[in-house]
């Protein structure tokens, strides 16, 4: 009876691993046709439409060509940059992904100071608040349209300011340094076409409105020290020429110097944006018989809306943002993100939200602590997986491969990376400070692929590691990953 029920269990193992035992014969009969150069076991011509005959069998390893690549590229990259690494401060991170799959890792998910490169979060959760196609409104108005003369009489101008981060003058325009993006919104064409539209007398004045945010100058963070070191102008929803004190002021002491005394950051923007206006207007032979003030006492809705200009899509922002490195421009995005999200146009406001925009993109926002929009606070927070992550997610990376500029040759990256395999290879926002460095982008390899860096280091006070080490580092970074390829190329490994 033992002998028999045995028998019959053996039987049924049998049964059940045969099949098993002839797949793995197979299989190694599959490898071993095209390994080894044996003949396939079978082989199916198609005759395709250019007569060129693909004789790879229909099972064979060839029609997978991601299971022939080497792991050697990989391996040999890991400890390249594993010893590069071990000689850099304790507070470093580095992320390295191709089409999304990480490749490397080290220190991914330790917080650091991203620096000024936290304006790669302040952009991405303003395209994904507001849309890449937003844009910014500046709008006309008084109590009735001009009469046929040309008069506005009885009536103010009023200007209904937006939020506008590039509303400059071509004056201004002509200040920035050789090279940095001149996306903008026109503040001279508003003149024209305000002109344009027979407004020759305004018995009134211009009246600038700038509630759309509040009135607070700075970030309200900010150490006094950061607030008095001047890095951008005044913060104001009425923003001309990113809140410094404008063309009578001081611009012209500004041309053909050679060291120009320092733009001053206005008092009182609403108003320095109302004269500024009122004078290009004036330029333009429009009378205006009083003086320049700001107000908010009358409504929109109340009036009757002369012209709207609108600023160029917030794509095109971002671009500007990251091109020129723009501080200003960040914060005036986290103050809309604010008034979108709630309602306050309060750096407050924006930095309570941006978070939760992220989450509400399907992102993890691990270790992300936002304090501006700019990153000149030392108390911002990122992990260099989550850089990565954000600049590889989908929605988002049009944005930023059109946004961020080209090593040694765009913005302020210009004279950045020469020398380097980085230099035109390296699509990349890049900060550097006494206090760290970082860098997020795209470098495309010798071999073709693209990969997505995240990089940040943290130094401790005294420590002058950045100012000694930091451009060696990339010099041997750019050379690894130049060199680095997932395998054979595609035209070895696919099906013959």
């Amino acid at each position: 009876m033992v002998l028999k029920y045995a028998s019959n269990v053996f039987r049924m193992l049998r049964r059940l691993t045969m099949p098993f035992f002839i797949l793995v014969v197979l299989i190694v009969a599959i490898v071993g046709s095209d390994r080894y150069g044996f003949e396939d076991i079978e082989s199916v011509e198609v005759q395709s439409a250019n007569n060129n005959s693909l004789t790879t069998p229909v099972f064979s390893i060839r029609r997978t060509p991601e299971l022939l690549t080497s792991t050697f590229e990989t391996e040999q990259l890991t400890t390249d940059l594993d010893n590069l690494l071990a000689a850099t401060p304790s507070g470093t991170c580095l992320s390295l992904a191709i089409s999304g799959e990480p490749i490397y890792e080290y220190q991914g998910d330790i917080p650091l100071s991203p620096g000024s490169n936290s304006k790669i979060v302040t952009a991405a959760a303003s395209v994904l608040q507001l849309g890449a196609d937003y844009t910014f409104k500046t709008i006309l108005a008084a109590e009735r349209e001009p009469n046929e003369d040309g008069s506005l009489l009885s009536t103010d101008l009023y200007v209904f300011s937006g939020g506008d981060p590039v509303l400059m003058t071509d004056a201004y325009l002509e200040l920035l340094p050789e090279g940095y993006s001149p996306i903008r919104t026109s503040a001279d064409d508003l003149a024209d076409i305000t002109v344009g539209l027979n407004i020759l007398l305004v018995q009134g004045a211009v009246i600038v409105d700038e509630t759309r945010y509040d009135d607070q100058r700075t970030v309200e963070s900010w150490s006094e020290e950061l607030k008095e070191a001047g890095h951008i102008g005044s913060l104001s929803s009425a923003l001309l020429d990113q809140g410094y004190d404008g063309l009578r002021s001081n611009y012209s002491s500004q041309l053909g110097v050679e060291n120009p005394p320092p733009l001053l950051p206005s008092s009182d923007p609403a108003v320095r944006f109302a004269a500024n206006f009122d004078d290009l207007l004036e330029a333009r032979n429009v009378i205006i018989l009083e003086t320049a003030r700001k107000g908010s006492n009358v409504a929109l809705e109340d009036l009757t809306e002369l012209l709207t200009m609108e600023s160029p899509p917030l794509s095109q922002i971002v671009t500007q943002m990251l091109f020129n490195n723009d501080h200003m421009t960040a914060e005036m995005l986290l103050k809309e993100i604010g008034y979108s999200r709630s309602g306050e146009g309060k750096t407050t406001a924006g930095t309570s939200v941006v978070t939760e925009i992220i989450r509400g993109s399907a992102l993890l926002e691990t270790g992300l602590l936002v304090v501006d929009g700019s990153g000149l606070s030392t108390g911002n927070q990122a992990t260099c997986t989550f850089l990565q992550k954000l600049i590889d997610h989908e929605p988002l990376q049009p944005v930023f491969k059109a946004a961020l500029p080209t090593a040694s040759k765009d913005g302020t990256s210009a004279n950045q990376f020469i020398g380097s395999d980085f230099s035109n290879n390296l699509q990349a926002q890049s900060s550097r400070s006494e206090a760290g460095a970082a860098l997020n982008g795209y470098f495309t390899t010798d071999e073709g692929e693209e990969i997505t860096i995240s990089f940040i280091t943290n130094v401790s006070e005294g420590q002058e590691w950045v100012s000694s080490q930091l451009d060696s580092f990339y010099q041997e970074l750019s050379g690894y990953l130049s060199a680095y390829s997932t395998g054979l190329p595609v035209d070895e490994l696919g099906p013959r």
